[in-house]
This record gives structure tokens, C-alpha cells and sequence, in this order.
């Protein structure tokens, strides 16, 4: 039996042609941590080659580290995924952090967030996690498996969020009693309008979080600046992932349906891809 080393799998990785330099580092770490769990210095037996050989395959195929160890990191918390969730990005991580930084100055009363298209829950969840009993927290999803999925993660995180199943562009918008706030990572994904590399890039994640139906790329910022008045309460607030490059058209529904203060937030990356906007 051999020991390997994190620098091990970099060299296959970077001989297959599957990554290079930092990327390679960092990839590395994901299948000796995460698929592999592997410690430094251990031995390894023969059922790992055959695991690494697989991965190495499914790799070089294309497919997400993340879908292969069957989790992700967000906001320190691990998720569980599969093909029926996206896998959460570091940009929705700091729409998280934009949310909990305004919320958390106004921590003397009750907070009533829904997470429109929840996915695997990493939204909803971990603003449940941070905000503790100070929120309640409610996640709709159109996608049954994808609520399997965050109810799983709700179940071992520990996190009560109430999780509903339903369309939410057929939705009246009564919920019962109005929230404090909205967030949305929707689907935005225009399909005829990014390459086909993009679209190779993307076929391991679910179409029905990525591409809207029809030939609306907007319908889902449209429904809920439509709503403003049915889902939000007077002082509401809302935050949602932007189109990068649709960032003039989105703004301008909102501005259409009397939202107030709206803001634009690049992420880390300096790209357009967060707005927040003030029900009055």
C-alpha cells in the first residue's frame, strides 16, 4: 500500500489536463479531503485507487467536484447536493452577508424572511443559523427534489425553516401575513443566450434553476417586483442575485413597480450581480 499526498493528486490532475496551478491546488484538496477523506500520511487501500480513478473520470468528463463528494461549502455550513440543486456560489454567499449585516441592526423584533427558489436550502438555512430565533424563516421551491434535498440539509444543521412546495410565478403572493424579507437566487439563465461552451459547463446542474421558460430571462424579477405590495410589509426589504448583464433592464422593473432605494452591489469578482430594494 502507498501514501498519498495532497501533491499526488495536483500532478494527476494537472497531467490529465483537468486543471493547472491554483486551480489544480485547490482541486486537489476538494478529492483528498472531501471524496477520497484522506489525512496526510495515511495509507491507502485498494478501494481508493478505484475511487480516485473514478473521480479522475468523472472530472475529466466535466462534472462539479462538489456533485462528486456529494456536498458543498457555504458560509462555513456543508451542504448537501446532487443533480437536483445548483451548487451554491460565492456570490450568493455575500448576498447572505449583505442581509444578515443589514438585519442584524434591527435584531429588536421578529424577522420574516421567504427564500424564493430555495434549491438546496443554503439561503434560507443559513439565515436561519445566524439569525437564530430572532427569524423565521420560510423557502418555497417548484422542484420536489430540490426540497428533499434542503429539508435534509434543514434536518442535519438543525436549522427550522418551513419548507413549501409551489410555482411561484402562479402564486397570488398571500401568504398570510407579509415579510420583512425577500431574497431570490432565480433562474436568470438565458439558454439561447450564452455559448455553448457556457451550456457544456452547466449540464451537470438542473435546468429548472438555471433557465426561466419561455422567452422572458426576467419573469422571476418581474413576479416578485409585481408583488412588492402582497409579499412585503411597508419597511420590507428585498435582495436578489442578479443577471450581471441584465442589471439596466432588472433595475428599471423595479423602479417601474415604486420600489425604493434601489442599489447595485458588485461581488468580489467586481461584477454587478446583487440588488436591494426598499418596499417604500
Amino acid at each position: 500500500m502507498d501514501v498519498w499526498h495532497i501533491k499526488d493528486i495536483k500532478t494527476q490532475l494537472e497531467n490529465r489536463n483537468i486543471a493547472t496551478g491554483r486551480e489544480a491546488i485547490s482541486l486537489a484538496k476538494w478529492v483528498f479531503d472531501d471524496v477520497l477523506n484522506l489525512k496526510e500520511g495515511q495509507l491507502v487501500i485498494q478501494e481508493k485507487y478505484l475511487l480516485l480513478k473514478n473521480t479522475l473520470e468523472r472530472l475529466e468528463a466535466g462534472e462539479p467536484v462538489q456533485y462528486i463528494a456529494g456536498h458543498a461549502w457555504f458560509f462555513g455550513y456543508s451542504f448537501l447536493v446532487n443533480q437536483h440543486v445548483l451548487i451554491p456560489r460565492p456570490e450568493t454567499e455575500e448576498l447572505v452577508d449583505w442581509i444578515l449585516r443589514d438585519v442584524k441592526k434591527q435584531l429588536n423584533r421578529l424577522i420574516r424572511i421567504l427564500d424564493v427558489g430555495t434549491g438546496s436550502g443554503c439561503i434560507a438555512i443559513t439565515l436561519k443559523k445566524e439569525l437564530g430565533e430572532n427569524c423565521e424563516v420560510v423557502a418555497i421551491d417548484i422542484s420536489t427534489q430540490a426540497l428533499s434535498v434542503a429539508q435534509q440539509n434543514s434536518l442535519i444543521l438543525e436549522a427550522e425553516v418551513e419548507f413549501l412546495e409551489m410555482d411561484f410565478l402562479q402564486t397570488d403572493g398571500d401568504f398570510g401575513m407579509p415579510f420583512d424579507i425577500i431574497v431570490s437566487n432565480p433562474p436568470y439563465v438565458g439558454r439561447n443566450l450564452i455559448s455553448a461552451e457556457m451550456q457544456a459547463m452547466l449540464r451537470y446542474e438542473p435546468p429548472i434553476a438555471l433557465y426561466p421558460e419561455g422567452q422572458d430571462v426576467d419573469i422571476f424579477y418581474r413576479r416578485i417586483s409585481e408583488l412588492r405590495g402582497k409579499l412585503l410589509s411597508p419597511e420590507g426589504s428585498c435582495y436578489i442575485e442578479l443577471n450581471e448583464f441584465r442589471k439596466e433592464q432588472i433595475h428599471t422593473l423595479f423602479e417601474s413597480n415604486r420600489w425604493k432605494n434601489l442599489e447595485i452591489r458588485n461581488d468580489l469578482q467586481g461584477f454587478p450581480r446583487m440588488l436591494k430594494a426598499k418596499s417604500e
